[in-house]
């Protein structure tokens, strides 16, 4: 016997989309087979994601070494990209 798993529940929302952004995003749902709900819901992932990863790699930065600007500015020049 197959199993299904549910899909989790879902809210509805309200979003206004630019309307080039919206017609290309149905044409691709419909070249995909995919809803635009599906397609909406995986690029938000994809950014909060993103943004995670970005935290978590300035969080590990904050718990390195630091050093004063001045000596920063001056290894900047001698490699003479100022």
């Amino acid at each position: 016997m197959m199993s299904v798993m549910a899909k989790p529940a879902r809210n509805a929302t309200t979003v206004y989309l630019d309307p080039r952004i919206a017609r290309a995003a149905k044409v691709k749902a419909a070249l995909t087979g995919r809803s635009l709900s599906d397609l909406t819901n995986e690029g938000l992932a994809q950014l909060l994601s993103r943004d995670e990863r970005h935290l978590r790699l300035a969080k590990e930065r904050r718990k390195g070494k630091t050093r004063p600007y001045e000596e920063f500015v001056k290894e900047l020049r001698r490699d003479g990209l100022l």
